[in-house]
């Protein structure tokens, strides 16, 4: 199986979205572009998304979740 690796401009968008506490939009780009551009599925780049943001983004996504659950 060969390595991809994100686009460097995907990556500087991420983190901009992400320092913007635009947690869901930035999850929501990743999805679409491994979809279109990695062409995998629906649940495979869900499960891209959520491996992404727990490798680089673990505090900002857990304060996504908190916030979430208080809102429930």
């Amino acid at each position: 199986m060969e390595k991809r690796q994100i686009a460097e401009e995907m990556d500087t968008l991420l983190r901009q979205l992400v320092m913007q506490n635009q947690l869901v939009m930035a999850a929501r780009v990743l999805e679409v572009y491994f979809q279109r551009l990695w062409k995998i599925d629906e649940e495979l780049a869900n499960r891209y998304v959520r491996a992404y943001f727990i490798k680089y983004n673990p505090k900002q996504l857990e304060r996504h979740l908190k916030r979430l659950n208080r809102a429930i």
